[in-house]
């Protein structure tokens, strides 16, 4: 094995497991938290929220980031430096499209998600609403992991595609 082949191996590596853990996190904020979130009572979700969230928030950053970046590094590589490329073949159509849902996906993180997680805290956490609309907002926030996890599924679909393809 090249030294360059090496180099791939490793990136890609890095990059699957990424955004297999990136997905993985999502899912556990479905499945785990924000059930747990919805059962606790106002001093415990105070207590879940700064406690919990912030790390969980701080791992999608790493997990996201690492997989964006890993991809990039990739998609470099097997286009030589020109994008353009992707657009070529059903390979690079398949790429782009997970690339495009995923980098779309990191920005809602990075830009949306902090101040939606504000907005939980600042509501629920101090148990300033009541329990009707309390239950309201947590239908509504088990939402967004849901369509994160969809979406993050939808990119690891285009990327085992590209994977079987030439």
């Amino acid at each position: 094995m090249s030294a360059t082949a090496a180099v791939l191996y490793v990136v890609r590596l890095i990059h699957v497991l990424a955004g297999v853990g990136w997905f993985g996190e999502v899912l556990a904020v479905t499945a785990v938290l924000l059930p747990a979130l919805a059962r606790a009572s106002a001093a415990e979700r105070g207590r879940l929220l700064t406690l919990v969230f912030p790390r969980v928030a701080r791992l999608a950053t790493v997990l996201g980031g690492t997989a964006l970046a890993s991809g990039l590094l990739l998609a470099s590589w097997y286009t030589q430096g020109h994008p353009a490329r992707l657009l070529q073949s059903t390979w690079g159509r398949c790429v782009l499209a997970g690339a495009v849902l995923g980098g779309a996906l990191y920005a809602f993180h990075l830009f949306q998600e902090s101040r939606l997680e504000q907005a939980i805290e600042e509501r629920l956490g101090i148990g300033v609403r009541g329990a009707e609309e309390t239950e309201l907002l947590l239908r509504r926030l088990t939402l967004v992991p849901r369509i994160g996890a969809g979406i993050l599924l939808l990119v690891i679909g285009c990327m085992v595609a590209a994977g079987h393809l030439p």
